[in-house]
């Protein structure tokens, strides 16, 4: 008995598998680059001095990051169509779940990043007769990558993850063909070890990349 006829795959569950996996590198991809953007710039909203611009990015921030993912999704997926808003596809609406979801965490390392540089680091870029821009991008900024890119990797690796929820929406991820392979061949335990891994292999090059900015951009003290 070979490896096909014991697992009950066939050669079309291989680019399936292929498919599925590569939903899930998109979907993520694509997500925690919008999600970077607009998460950059409601986190650097949030470090204006003025009380009310900086609380501004908090209506849409703390909800994101006080509710489940899997509710944020049904709400765009389900939920706009019924009112009338917009009715998304499956990949699209995940995109945008993920991606406001990206966005709300991802705005709070950057809010953190900048105001944890301490005041006299401002105070000497303005002793040597820099704008508080020319500051904030010549002295402010490259400190505060040095503590955002590790914590930013992390939030990266959390939402590939997250993205498993997509088959809840029937989108066919890695998850949801998990599913459907594993009801159909009655082999779970095979079926999830691939799924596993393949989870793993997309995970684990961030992880090293992350490992490896956290190094290089150490401070030296």
């Amino acid at each position: 008995m070979n490896f096909y006829q014991y697992s009950q795959l066939t050669f079309n569950d291989v680019f399936q598998f292929l498919n599925a996996g590569w939903v899930t590198l998109s979907l993520t991809l694509l997500s925690i680059f919008l999600g970077t953007v607009l998460g950059t710039a409601l986190g650097l909203i949030r470090c204006s001095k003025n009380r009310v611009v900086s609380a501004l990015p908090l209506l849409l921030i703390e909800p994101l990051r006080n509710s489940p993912l899997v509710a944020q999704l049904f709400l765009i997926y389900f939920g706009l169509p019924t009112i009338g808003l917009i009715m998304l596809d499956a990949f699209s609406a995940a995109v945008l779940a993920i991606s406001l979801n990206t966005a709300a965490f991802f705005a709070v390392l950057v809010h953190n990043s900048v105001i944890s540089i301490p005041q006299t680091q401002w105070e000497a870029g303005y002793a040597l007769g820099h704008g508080r821009l020319s500051v904030f991008c010549h002295i402010i900024l490259q400190q505060s990558l040095r503590l955002l890119i590790p914590q930013a990797i992390t939030l990266y690796i959390t939402q590939l993850q997250c993205t498993s929820l997509v088959s809840l929406i029937s989108l066919i991820d890695l998850t949801k063909l998990g599913q459907n392979l594993s009801n159909r061949t009655l082999q779970p335990f095979l079926i999830w070890g691939i799924v596993f891994v393949i989870y793993f292999a997309l995970s684990y090059p961030f992880s090293r990349l992350s490992k490896y900015l956290e190094k290089r951009f150490a401070f030296d003290y």
